[in-house]
């Protein structure tokens, strides 16, 4: 016997969903001689109030950067050739809408080679004085050198 109330209740909300798309079904008006009237429609409007978010999502435009940033941006290094101290951190940030792989010529890294996704970035730690030469892997045509001093 449990059984017939449910049922009941889904017999219920089936009439119920039943009347309310019946009121939304309606033929155009014709005029007299059968062509179609145009008729003013009220659509509500809902007022929307916006959600505060905590959370931001920076755009190409305010990718933060240091003076030992490098960017990728329309398929070129920015700046191509940068010079640090020993001990300092390079980070690379693809502003690009697609990958980027850059490959350092000297395998002086336990890892030479990094794929940077849309967006993404890596950075690397220069602990030895002198010239890291890298490449784009993909774009073959993108060049850049690292030096660094004492």
């Amino acid at each position: 016997m449990k059984k017939m109330p449910v049922l009941l209740f889904i017999a219920a909300c089936l009439i119920a969903c039943l009347i309310i798309t019946a009121g939304c079904t309606q033929s155009s008006p014709t005029s007299p001689a059968g062509t179609p009237v145009s008729t003013p429609s009220a659509i509500p409007t809902a007022s929307i109030t916006p959600v505060p978010t905590t959370a931001v999502i920076p755009s190409e435009s305010t990718i933060p950067v240091s003076d030992n940033t490098i960017t990728i941006m329309n398929d070129a290094f920015s700046p191509t050739n940068l010079t640090v101290k020993v001990g300092s951190t390079v980070r690379w940030v693809n502003g690009d809408d697609h990958p980027h792989r850059i490959e350092f010529a000297s395998k002086a890294f336990s890892t030479s080679t990094y794929l940077l996704g849309a967006s993404q970035s890596f950075s690397q730690v220069f602990s030895r004085p002198g010239t890291y030469d890298y490449d784009c892997m993909i774009y073959s045509f993108m060049h850049g050198t690292i030096t660094v001093v004492e």
